[in-house]
């Protein structure tokens, strides 16, 4: 009973701490600002929490589990592959940066200066691009699509598709720029594979 309690009171401190990054941004966010978010005294948030970099991580890491739900979820056999994959990498990255992005601090919190930042970021596609994979493997499974050319495993391309995502970031001016490309993209490493 006690530890359903903890892991309550950890939920409710994360939801009110994520609200307060996006407030504020991770810079100007204290412990304070986070207790009080949460109706908890400082003392309290941290029997819970050693400091604002655990507070984040935790945030990001509850952030990444709902991610690769809705990620695993796209990947339900009603459409094509190229369809499920486009909509899996809409929903491990295109929404999550429009979200962080659209907030008054959302650059500073893509900032990957704070080594555990960078260290989260690395962690967040890592999950997408298993979650990715995972789909492709059992879209393979299913004959919904045959295997790479060569010798390249569908766990590399669901890897290159990442990469390609990353580096389009950076080239593009804008999100949305972004999310014009994507389905081509898609269409040039899936369809090809499509049975």
């Amino acid at each position: 009973m006690a530890e359903l309690k903890i892991d309550h009171r950890r939920a409710m401190v994360l939801t009110a701490a994520f609200a307060t990054f996006m407030t504020y941004g991770y810079k100007r966010t204290t412990m304070d600002d986070i207790a009080k978010a949460a109706g908890l005294s400082r003392p309290a948030l941290y029997l819970l929490y050693r400091n604002k970099a655990d507070v984040f991580s935790a945030c990001l890491e509850i952030k990444m589990e709902e991610m690769r739900e809705k990620v695993a979820g796209c990947f339900n056999g009603r459409g094509s592959v190229s369809r499920e994959v486009e909509a899996a990498l809409v929903e491990g990255i295109l929404r999550p940066h429009e979200e962080i992005a659209g907030t008054p601090h959302g650059a500073e919190l893509f900032d990957v200066k704070h080594e555990f930042a960078g260290d989260l970021f690395l962690a967040w596609m890592s999950a997408v691009e298993e979650e990715i994979a995972s789909g492709l493997l059992a879209a393979a499974k299913a004959g919904r699509i045959g295997a790479a050319a060569g010798d390249v495993s569908l766990q590399e391309i669901a890897s290159i598709l990442l990469d390609a995502v990353e580096g389009m970031k950076m080239r593009t001016p804008g999100i949305d720029v972004l999310s014009r490309k994507l389905p081509v993209l898609v269409r040039m490493l899936i369809a090809p594979l499509e049975t």
